[in-house]
């Protein structure tokens, strides 16, 4: 699929279609991408940071007629629904309200010029993350082939002082070891929760946490001559600083 069938969601330009050809607007853009967030959530009192907890912008990118990518436009932003929780700069830096009592959910829009606006990005404003904990048992035993869902929660504590979950926040999970005399022939793999295969080799996995804070991947593992599997979870601050807990190691030990 090319990449303008990708993206054909995020044009709002009905109003401007003609014959059904897209039109080329100023700076020879025909369509643009949804907004890009450098993170799906952004901590009360705080600005919209990377995975490296530096402060960064929003953006979209810009395609002309035959696909190809153009430099990224100039573009405002702004949130849907005023009064909103969130201010944005005319760089693209969201900066958030220290008043936070709960989570909200922030829908954003970005728009080129008078003609091209965007389809809406949902930011969520959140607790600022400080733990990470297991909700899963450190080590299990099963029999091969085996799955192993590794649950993980994420919280911080609020202006109230009070411990609440936290969601928004992107896990890591890694399969760091694989023991036993059939290791090297084993099948190994990180799945969705459930044990449904997105990515048939891969021994990472990512998942955000839900609104309870929870995130979590399954562990399958097939072959013989396997004695144990481990298995790492690690997540971040929205200031990209290792939670406590961080990281996390789940066993599985397989039985005969």
């Amino acid at each position: 699929m090319s990449r303008r069938g990708v993206l054909t969601g995020a044009l709002a330009l009905a109003a401007v279609l003609a014959c059904g050809e897209v039109p080329t607007l100023d700076q020879g853009i025909a369509y643009i991408s949804p907004v890009i967030l450098p993170a799906p959530a952004v901590a009360a009192g705080d600005t919209l940071r990377d995975s490296l907890g530096r402060a960064t912008p929003l953006r979209v990118e810009a395609y002309g007629r035959n696909d190809e990518k153009l430099p990224d436009p100039q573009a405002t932003f702004l949130p849907t629904i005023l009064p909103s929780p969130v201010t944005i700069d005319a760089n693209g830096f969201v900066i958030t309200l220290d008043t936070m009592s709960a989570v909200h959910t922030v829908q954003l829009v970005g728009r080129v010029g008078s003609r091209l606006q965007t389809t809406q990005a949902s930011l969520l404003v959140v607790t600022q993350p400080d733990s990470l904990g297991r909700t899963s048992a450190e080590v299990t035993t099963a029999g091969l082939p085996a799955l192993d869902t590794v649950r993980v929660t994420v919280t911080g504590l609020n202006r109230a002082g009070t411990r609440v979950p936290v969601p928004g926040i992107i896990v890591h999970y890694r399969i760091t070891g694989v023991f036993g005399s059939g290791a090297a022939s084993a099948s190994t793999l990180l799945a969705l929760d459930g044990g449904v295969v997105s990515r048939p080799d891969s021994l990472v996995a990512v998942d955000t946490t839900d609104a309870s804070g929870a995130a979590a991947r399954t562990l399958i593992v097939a072959g013989t001559g396997v004695d144990s599997v481990v298995v790492f979870a690690r997540a971040r601050s929205l200031r990209g600083v290792p939670l406590k807990g961080d990281s996390l190691h789940f066993v599985l030990r397989t039985t005969p």
